[in-house]
């Protein structure tokens, strides 16, 4: 049988340890806007949603600097 979206929708997702919750809030409150972070083995990835142009450019002059 196929597997359809809502069956991977109802698995829960891997507990983030503690320490990587406190980098996500120490960076969120840093920048103002949501970070998550995402391992993966030996890397992972940081994503940053911003709401506005104005974050999004505040953003990519920080990335720049």
């Amino acid at each position: 049988s196929d597997v359809c979206s809502s069956d991977l929708a109802a698995k829960p997702a891997a507990e983030k340890d503690a320490d990587t919750r406190a980098i996500e809030k120490l960076l969120s409150d840093a920048l103002g806007m949501k970070i998550a972070i995402n391992h993966h083995g030996e890397g992972g990835e940081i994503s940053v949603r911003y709401e506005t142009l104005d974050q999004f450019d505040a953003l990519c002059r920080l990335l720049s600097a």
